[in-house]
């Protein structure tokens, strides 16, 4: 049996955390009870503070290459979100 590396685990670990923040997103969405809600609210919000913690170490190890958007890309995104919200206030 191979020794796992410093980087495969950190990667086990963000991919965790993503895994875990979808999961927690859908109890809350899901969740009747405000006092459940609430407390998983909490957990939800540590699981994006140590995800942002495990994006910056591996960013800064050179671990995870992220590909810049083009200011096309963000701006189309950005009217999509917009679009959206409209849609919502409906």
């Amino acid at each position: 049996m191979r020794n796992l590396t410093d980087k495969e685990i950190v990667n086990v670990l963000l991919d965790e955390h993503k895994l875990a923040a979808s999961s927690l997103t859908n109890l809350i969405l899901e969740s009747n009870n405000q006092f459940l809600r609430n407390d998983v609210t909490t957990i939800l919000t540590k699981t994006f503070q140590h995800q942002k913690q495990l994006y910056d170490l591996m960013t800064q190890k050179g671990w995870y290459q992220v590909q810049n958007a083009s200011q096309q890309d963000v701006s189309r995104a950005q009217q999509e979100v917009s679009n959206i919200q409209s849609q919502m206030n409906m």
